[in-house]
């Protein structure tokens, strides 16, 4: 079989192939050769890219998300259904976001020519723009409810500071570069779902006018973390540093 091997790559010219490959490397690092530039593709071309590639993974488990917190909020009828519901799309962001852990292709995306930044960029702001998308449609259809909502904004802002919390949580994994990050994540997510839906049972008067306060602290509080860790991954991004999960 070796030798059968043998005379297919000297048939096919192999030999001298990689001959010329060697030539040329010899020259590359003499500085001798000419390299043509290659043209480098923009952030919002990756983008793009890695919307065609991966938009099942995003969009498919957010709709799974949005029917569920539909059901949920249909059949509570009031807004303290909000916060149990919102970390659902971070559940559903799970899949995009740890794909490279899940099919054991990490040390490979860090490999390419888009940094491990970038993907992760790539991945949150798709994830992010399905997750406010379908938390939209939510509050539109809890809206023509009976009896309507709450203000709007009271509203929002209990979508916001579980959805928030929960990805803060998915960024500090990302991060730690954890081999059970995925799983972490994902019950980090249920349990918040659990925790909020027994904290409106426990403590209604949180979801009072009177708590606004609260809510708008929780919203600064975790939006800071996020925006940190956010510019944290730009600026590892521009100094070409590792980050995400990498075995």
């Amino acid at each position: 079989m070796i030798d059968c091997l043998r005379r297919g790559l000297a048939r096919d010219g192999a030999p001298r192939r990689l001959e010329e490959t060697v030539r040329l490397c010899e020259r590359i690092m003499e500085g001798r050769a000419f390299v043509p530039a290659e043209p480098r593709t923009g952030f919002w071309g990756f983008l793009s890219d890695v919307f065609r590639f991966s938009w099942a993974s995003v969009a498919l488990p957010q709709a799974g998300a949005l029917l569920l917190a539909a059901l949920i909020c249909a059949g509570a009828r009031d807004a303290a259904c909000a916060p149990s519901c919102s970390p659902l799309f971070v559940l559903a962001a799970v899949p995009a976001v740890f794909r490279g852990q899940y099919c054991r292709t990490s040390e490979l995306e860090a490999a390419t020519r888009a940094s491990g930044p970038q993907i992760i960029l790539a991945k949150l702001i798709l994830t992010g723009a399905a997750s406010l998308l379908c938390m939209t449609a939510v509050l539109a259809m809890q809206a023509r409810l009976p009896g309507g909502l709450p203000p709007v904004g009271r509203v929002i802002l209990y979508w916001l500071v579980p959805y928030l919390a929960c990805m803060t949580v998915m960024l500090a994994l990302i991060r730690q570069r954890r081999s059970d990050g995925m799983a972490l994540c994902a019950a980090a997510a249920l349990a918040s779902c659990l925790f909020w839906r027994g904290l409106s049972r426990l403590w209604p008067a949180l979801y009072e006018a009177s708590a606004v306060g609260l809510w708008v602290a929780g919203v600064l509080v975790f939006s800071g973390f996020f925006a940190k860790e956010i510019l944290f991954i730009v600026k590892a991004n521009k100094e070409g540093k590792m980050y995400g999960i990498v075995h």
